[in-house]
């Protein structure tokens, strides 16, 4: 949602974008609402248009967006048209895709219908990822990922780190044997590694990052994106903590994937759904880490609110998974927190 008006000179390149590419001045500039994001992001409008400015430090990240997003809109892929590129590489201008995440989309749909217009559109995302994954996958110019270039070992190491120190260590009351956590998760990513990791896989791909405009889905945040697992995508849209999706249309969905997978490739379900639960927890791990980061580091404690209903979710996938049935220490170790919110103890004024 716009803001308030921010000052002229701030924003004065990206108006300068904006005015040379349609051909008018810039009649307005507001800030943005980031959600977690470090990047600072604007919408201008002039008479006849409007568009998103961009301003961010990280020249990696920016380098990652804008060569991503050229390659899947040449795909044919719905990503926004990238206009401009700032000479230094911190600052782009792009396509205006509106104000209508998935998240916000779904939340306005009538309660007699809901369930089944939110299955008819998710299907419909699962098949456009599948086109990020598979199609367009393999024209992505991969030396562009500017955190790890595939979601291996090292890379999923970080995001149980970023669990262990985000959450475990400050929020969690409960003891826990450091080594013996260290010992499941190793064995829970070598699991994983049997996965073929030969997809693009986004890695942020959830209700926020996904646009509705004229009722069809666009895309966007596909910096982190990398080669990997193409199961992590459709666990990250399927538990994503906005959208609250019973477990019986998760698995439905999975299902339907399935189905438009296999017209792709061969498909063995047992062995993608048990890989695809190691990568739910995974994600779910991630998001944790994430909420605590962002509600104690980062002075956004909305984030915080978020955490128990990620709780109940996890609470259900571990007992669903059989995966999990293999690291009993950790499976433990999560279920006791996830059935206890008691174990908890976040600060006074985050509740």
């Amino acid at each position: 949602m716009d803001a308030a008006p921010v000052p002229v000179a701030e924003t004065a390149g990206l108006a300068a974008m904006h005015a040379q590419h349609f051909g008018e001045h810039v009649a307005s500039v507001d800030a943005m609402k980031g959600d977690a994001s470090d990047r600072r992001i604007f919408r201008l409008r002039s008479a006849g248009h409007s568009s998103i400015g961009i301003l961010g430090p990280n020249i990696p990240e920016n380098r990652a967006f804008t060569g991503f997003a050229r390659s899947f809109r040449a795909a044919g892929l719905r990503v926004p048209e990238i206009y401009a590129i700032g000479a230094d590489h911190c600052s782009y201008l792009e396509e205006d895709l509106g104000d209508m995440t998935l998240a916000l989309w779904q939340v306005s749909l009538p309660e007699d219908t809901r369930m089944m217009e939110m299955r008819a559109m998710y299907t419909q995302v699962l098949g456009e990822l599948l086109r990020f994954q598979v199609d367009a996958g393999g024209e992505i110019d991969y030396s562009l990922c500017y955190q790890y270039e595939e979601f291996g070992a090292e890379a999923m190491a970080f995001d149980i780190r970023y669990f262990r120190e985000n959450f475990l260590e400050r929020l969690v009351q409960v003891e826990w044997d450091r080594a013996t956590f260290d010992r499941d998760t190793s064995r829970l990513i070598d699991l994983l590694l049997h996965a073929e990791r030969d997809g693009f896989l986004y890695r942020d791909f959830q209700s926020r990052n996904i646009m509705v405009r004229n009722g069809e889905p666009w895309f966007i945040d596909f910096q982190s994106g990398r080669r990997g697992a193409l199961h992590y995508d459709v666990a990250a849209l399927l538990y994503d903590s906005r959208g609250n999706l019973p477990e019986a249309e998760r698995m439905l969905l999975v299902a339907r994937y399935c189905d438009m997978l296999e017209e792709r490739r061969p498909v063995h379900r047992g062995e993608f759904l048990y890989h695809f639960h190691g990568f739910a927890v995974l994600r779910l791990l991630q998001a944790l880490g994430a909420f605590g980061n962002l509600g104690l580091n980062k002075g956004k404690p909305d984030f915080l609110a978020l955490i128990p209903s990620r709780l109940e979710v996890l609470g259900e996938l571990l007992r669903a998974a059989e995966i999990m049935r293999t690291l009993p220490a950790l499976r433990d170790l999560l279920l006791a927190i996830s059935d206890d919110p008691s174990t908890l103890s976040i600060p006074s004024g985050n509740r």
